[in-house]
């Protein structure tokens, strides 16, 4: 898979149902040569398929960045047990600032991300939260 193939996934992930002309325009190439390219990650199954969510708007796989400060009287070692069992917590790191923590929160939408920044908001020994939800990835 080169440069195309992933700038072409990219777009599918953006709207799927963009015609080919429009994908081919994006990616400076011939409409045949998009075709072609689709159809290959399809055989190869890159692309998997065409769903329908029965009418359930379908929620994309989701990322937030949540700093975390302490009350006054808290450290790491005291907070830092309690998040681990928070569902969709999937980083954890002290850092210098403001802030005592960064945290990194999965989920397969904004409601799964609502409900870990939530949990972590009240527990005992945090006094703020603050949420940056991540809107695409470039790198990793």
């Amino acid at each position: 898979m080169d440069a195309k193939d992933k700038l072409l996934l990219t777009l599918l992930r953006r709207d799927a149902r963009q015609p080919v002309v429009a994908l081919a325009r994006e990616l400076n190439l011939s409409r045949s040569a998009t075709q072609d390219r689709l159809a290959r990650l399809q055989d190869t199954g890159v692309i998997g398929g065409f769903t329908v969510a029965d009418g359930v708007a379908a929620e994309r796989p989701q990322s937030a960045y949540v700093t975390v400060a302490f009350e006054p009287s808290q450290r790491c070692a005291n907070v830092v047990p309690k998040l681990k069992r928070i569902a969709g917590i999937s980083m954890i790191h002290s850092i210098t600032g403001p802030a005592d923590l960064i945290v990194r929160v999965d989920g397969q939408g904004v409601a799964d991300i609502e409900i870990a920044r939530a949990a972590i908001a009240a527990t005992p020994g945090v006094h703020a939260v603050s949420t940056a939800i991540v809107l695409e990835r470039w790198l990793g």
